[in-house]
């Protein structure tokens, strides 16, 4: 017996697009001067430096714990857990100065201040303002100048002498659900520190199975400054400035 033709209606025929439907799906153009410039900078990243990245996690019960007593607090300026967690990787840079440089032309430039950068989402893509001067400030003038540059670079205002000079920068996608994730370096910095979501996590303490609240934390080095074992150390540094963080900031 001869088959019968399918129809185009017929479900187990794929459905044809109709002209409309495929103008709709052509390619749209992107903000070409935000995109240019973010994919020609990764493509440098990328080709300039030997990267490599570990990944790790915190404790982040005292992160809860203070995030939640500075929303029940008056008159405390609004500290969030990203603010909290890019001041403790100011403060462990402090005490691991190494990852606080730049590499130019085979050189390594140390830097005794932190000019901290973090990744932006905007409308107009990706931006990465900077906080100078950002081992100065207590954790509240952080959070009201970390504040202050994301609302101008979400509204397209912000001055381009804020999107520059960073010695090292923090990427946060823990608000998108982001576990763990491959940050990539933004040269000539040495190190990124990539902060992922709060999960429950089991851990082993005196010989018990205990959950805790766990932060993803991800630091991607150029290996041409940095080696495994230094990375390493500087993000246990991290781990043990977020685990005390109650101690370490005076709200």
């Amino acid at each position: 017996m001869g088959r019968t033709p399918r129809s185009a209606a017929d479900p187990l025929v794929g459905h044809r697009p109709q002209a409309e439907e495929l103008a709709e799906t052509k390619p749209q153009p992107a903000t070409r001067s935000v995109r240019d410039k973010i994919a020609r900078r990764m493509r440098e990243s990328l080709a300039t430096t030997a990267q490599y990245t570990l990944n790790a996690s915190a404790d982040a019960g005292g992160l809860l714990i203070l995030r939640a007593r500075i929303k029940a607090s008056s008159g405390v300026p609004d500290i969030n857990l990203n603010d909290l967690v890019t001041f403790c990787a100011i403060r462990a840079l402090l005490d691991m100065p190494a990852l606080n440089a730049e590499y130019i032309d085979g050189k390594i430039h140390p830097h005794s201040e932190v000019h901290i950068g973090f990744a932006c989402d905007t409308p107009r893509g990706l931006l990465v303002p900077v906080v100078r001067n950002a081992d100065q400030l207590a954790i509240g003038d952080l959070a009201s100048a970390m504040k202050a540059l994301t609302a101008q670079a979400v509204q397209g205002s912000i001055s381009p002498d804020y999107l520059s000079g960073a010695t090292f920068t923090v990427s946060n996608l823990g608000g998108l659900g982001i576990e763990t994730f491959t940050p990539l370096l933004n040269p000539p910095q040495v190190a990124i520190l990539g902060v992922g979501a709060i999960q429950v996590k089991p851990v082993r303490r005196q010989g018990k199975l205990e959950f805790i609240d766990a932060v993803g934390l991800s630091l991607t080095c150029d290996h041409q400054v940095i080696d495994g074992a230094p990375g390493a150390r500087f993000l246990q540094v991290v781990k043990e400035k977020i685990e005390n963080v109650e101690r370490l900031c005076t709200i």
